[in-house]
């Protein structure tokens, strides 16, 4: 039976108690610092000795799982692996190669100087197409993430920004690209955020027009775990999609 993310997200709050709510990496009291705007990186890490398995349930039966370590101050290691038509009755299509991840952040933030960080992530997003050897949304590939939190009437505020160049389009496909984003806390366990993706790639085979406008809220269910609802593409440029693309992602922090 096909269900809709919602009701997912729905059913875990629903069986987790009350009295278990803790922070995670959502809400003004969040224990851990945002790592993705929605898709794309921020300069955010995880505390040095921790590590972070997500995992991604996205359209067409996608599932995509990712792990993370931070072996030292400020640099973190990941690897990850996923596909689509995992779940249901059609062939399953697995990625050729698991993703990679690197982040060092070079400069931590001051009351000043914002957080920047540089890294490099081979891992796509949504529908992957064999053909092509891709995901729907391109990987940031090498890139520069730049970071600042401020105290808001509401709660804290987070911008991002920051400069990419994906690996996986031939070279005449390939671009520099740019990207944005904000995050805003509501009350200390909940987060919403909004992201900015221009994807400036030279091929319209995936997308009708360049630019993703991507949505998150987030949720702390406890110290370790958060629940994300992502809204991905509210400019409806994807071609292969007829609607408001909607992910659900599970992280998990802890310590070695």
């Amino acid at each position: 039976m096909n269900r809709n993310p919602i009701y997912y997200f729905l059913l875990i709050f629903t069986l987790i108690p009350l009295q278990t709510f803790a922070n995670g990496s959502a809400g003004s009291e969040a224990t851990y610092e945002p790592r993705r705007i929605v898709d794309m990186p921020t300069a955010g890490v995880i505390p040095k000795g921790h590590f972070e398995v997500n995992s991604f349930l996205m359209q067409s039966g996608g599932l995509m799982a990712e792990f993370n370590a931070a072996p030292f101050k400020n640099f973190t290691v990941g690897i990850s692996f996923g596909g689509t038509n995992i779940i249901g009755v059609s062939t399953p299509k697995f990625q050729e190669y698991p993703g990679v991840q690197v982040k060092y952040r070079i400069i931590d933030e001051t009351t000043e100087f914002p957080a920047i960080a540089l890294g490099f992530n081979s891992q796509g997003m949504g529908l992957y197409s064999e053909n092509e050897n891709r995901y729907q949304t391109l990987s940031p590939g090498g890139y520069l993430a730049v970071s600042k939190s401020f105290l808001s009437p509401i709660g804290l505020s987070f911008v991002h920004a920051g400069v990419n160049y994906s690996f996986e389009p031939i070279p005449d496909h390939r671009s520099v690209n740019f990207y944005f984003g904000a995050e805003q806390t509501i009350l200390t366990r909940i987060s919403v955020g909004a992201e900015l993706n221009l994807n400036l790639e030279n091929n319209s085979a995936f997308l009708e027009n360049n630019g993703l406008l991507n949505f998150q809220f987030k949720w702390a269910a406890s110290d370790d775990l958060t629940v994300m609802l992502m809204f991905r593409d509210a400019f409806a440029n994807f071609r292969a999609s007829e609607s408001l693309v909607r992910f659900l992602r599970f992280e998990y922090i802890n310590r070695f």
